[in-house]
């Protein structure tokens, strides 16, 4: 898949998914959007990174984000020292 060449805005379609440019996460390489497999954005397919267009993003527990095939990542959302 390549977004990038395909100008991505708001809603564009690729291989049947709908990518959310304004709900973007800061990625430590580029951003990483959010895709959903409807038009209306009620399922969440789940998310392409936007440094190398790959749909191989894994999410983990805490939120973190990182891309499989860039290393791409967002650092987890929360943190909880009581955990250790």
């Amino acid at each position: 898949m390549d977004f990038r060449s395909n100008g991505v805005d708001d809603g564009s379609v690729e291989d049947g998914l709908y990518l959310a440019t304004d709900e973007r996460e800061r990625g430590s390489a580029g951003p990483l959007y959010p895709a959903y497999s409807d038009a209306d954005r009620t399922d969440r397919y789940g998310f392409v990174c936007g440094s190398c267009d790959s749909t191989a993003v894994q999410m983990g527990p805490m939120g973190r984000l990182e891309c499989a095939d860039c290393g791409n990542a967002r650092k987890p959302t929360g943190w909880d020292a009581a955990y250790l």
